[in-house]
């Protein structure tokens, strides 16, 4: 490949900001690339840290660009609205086609189909920021969901107003392999939140007790849908291949099966085979994905041949509100070892692990010439 090689990058999240770095960081024997990241934000977004915005202990979880964006990154803020394989093209909200030699497909994952409020970008978080300030001493408070997401959102929202009566409902209670730690269950009774085993409407907010003879209650003054996350259909409105959920489907090098100039990273994209039975959507994979898609367009650009992900696990981490937490350390499989970490031990690696992602992030972004990802396991943030 002669010229200009133009890279476009779509999604400006943990994987996409990681992709763009890699590629614009990297001079060394190859040609000349340009860097096109396109995302709508105003900032980078912490996704990590949004239930506590939601829950008012942070006034925001944005970051600004420059500090975490390669200079030699050129940032254009639209979204994409469908992706031509075939033709080499991305057709954008505003600024209409966009030409890319390589793109990597990183939009994260966006909006649950409910109506209720979420924390699951940051406007979403704003939303459900003012709905909580608005509510008076004694309103109750539904947590649809007993996820990470779901039981750090109470967890801080009990510090911050422990004057609210908050309920965590799900099918099977505290039932996640991390969440489901003792440590984790005598947490939240102390901070006086309810965990219930039940279903909540996601149009309504009504919710329906498991116990036998119980009737369903009206929704709580506020609810908020933590219960999972969907991904944009982009992949699926561009004809590219996707999962039963609309996750791109990529092979073990990140490419697209026939598309081999597209490579995807991220929570939006599943990875066939062995390769991908444990990655999880989090910012734990997305982070090294986002680098192993950006080191397999540099590979072709160099007429070297792309490697197959090979990446792991470290830890689970929860932020437990007030300086605490639970940090369970794991295989690289995802499961659980028998070591952890709570109370105040627990916020503070968890605190310190949210705010190396950032910094990882800053780091790429400022270097230049040949880098490598640190050999081992994935970052292991939650």
């Amino acid at each position: 490949m002669s010229g200009t090689v133009h890279v476009v990058v779509v999604g400006g999240g943990y994987a996409g900001v990681m992709a763009a770095n890699r590629v614009a960081g990297s001079t060394a024997g190859r040609p000349p690339v340009e860097v096109t990241l396109v995302d709508p934000g105003a900032q980078f977004t912490e996704r990590i840290r949004l239930h506590r915005v939601a829950a008012g202990s942070r006034d925001s979880a944005g970051v600004a660009w420059p500090t975490v964006l390669h200079p030699r990154v050129r940032r254009l803020p639209d979204r994409a609205l469908r992706i031509d394989a075939d033709r080499g093209s991305a057709t954008l909200q505003d600024s209409g086609p966009l030409g890319f030699d390589r793109l990597v497909y990183a939009v994260g994952s966006g909006e649950p189909s409910t109506p209720l409020l979420s924390v699951t970008d940051a406007a979403a978080a704003a939303r459900a920021r003012r709905a909580i300030a608005r509510l008076g001493p004694g309103a109750t408070v539904t947590v649809a969901g007993a996820g990470p997401t779901g039981v750090e959102l109470a967890s801080v929202l009990a510090v911050e107003r422990p004057e609210l009566r908050i309920t965590v409902v799900a099918p099977s209670g505290l039932a996640h392999p991390l969440t489901g730690k003792a440590a984790v269950a005598r947490r939240l009774s102390r901070l006086g939140v309810v965990v219930e085993r039940g279903s909540v409407d996601p149009a309504t907010g009504t919710v329906t007790p498991r116990t036998p003879g119980a009737h369903p209650r009206p929704p709580a003054a506020a609810t908020i849908w933590t219960a999972g996350f969907a991904v944009p259909s982009l992949a699926a409105d561009s004809g590219l291949p996707v999962d039963g959920g609309g996750r791109l489907l990529v092979d073990a090098t990140l490419a697209v099966p026939g598309h081999e100039c597209i490579l995807g990273a991220g929570d939006a994209v599943s990875v066939t085979g062995a390769a991908g039975l444990h990655l999880r959507a989090s910012c734990a994979i997305a982070l090294p994905m986002g680098a192993h898609a950006a080191d397999n367009v540099l590979a072709r650009l160099t007429g070297a041949a792309p490697s197959p992900i090979d990446a792991g696990y470290l830890a689970q981490c929860l932020d437990l509100g007030a300086g605490r937490g639970h940090v369970q350390f794991v295989r690289a499989d995802d499961t659980a070892r028998p070591w952890a970490l709570s109370g105040r031990p627990g916020g503070w690696g968890k605190e310190q692990i949210c705010r190396m992602t950032v910094a990882w992030l800053a780091g790429e972004a400022r270097r230049s010439g040949s880098y490598t990802w640190p050999a081992g396991p994935a970052v292991p943030v939650g």
